[in-house]
């Protein structure tokens, strides 16, 4: 008798996860601590969409890091989270520390208020966001390569 086989479908995991983080501190402050505190190296890039953006990738565990801020003198990103100052994205596997630590060192930074993990279903364009966010990456890494580059003569 034949075997036989069933595949089961259902959503698959995001490869994002999303914290917010309340806080008194600048930007480039707050990127500095978490650098010290999470042994991450945090560099500014353009900034998205007006808002303060850093990055860091972690090679070793093959992890991508993104600190945006949610506010400007203007506006808001999230309106949604609008008690969130900023945000920290995670790209890939958090196999660093678990998210229980990853929150705890962040809360343990003077100055940091609360951080959370936040839901993507909280947010309503989540998926906009994240579209745009990664157009973003991909147009600095194209920057990079162009800037690095040698030139064809």
């Amino acid at each position: 008798m034949p075997k036989k086989f069933s595949i089961v479908s259902g959503p698959e995991p995001s490869p994002y996860t999303l914290f917010g983080i309340s806080c008194h501190l600048n930007d480039y402050r707050l990127s500095y601590l978490l650098n010290a505190k999470l042994e991450l190296e945090f560099i500014k890039m353009d900034d998205f969409q007006g808002f303060s953006f850093y990055l860091s990738h972690d090679e070793e565990f093959f992890t991508t890091y993104y600190l945006l801020s949610n506010r400007t003198p203007e506006s808001i990103l999230l309106p949604e989270l609008k008690q969130t100052d900023f945000f920290l994205l995670t790209e890939g596997p958090i196999k660093k520390f678990s998210k229980e630590h990853l929150l705890k060192n962040i809360r343990d930074i003077p100055n940091v208020l609360t951080a959370f993990e936040i839901r993507f279903s909280t947010i309503k364009n989540h998926e906009t966001m994240l579209n745009d966010l990664e157009i973003h990456h991909m147009k600095i890494k194209k920057n990079a390569t162009m800037k690095y580059s040698p030139t064809k003569k």
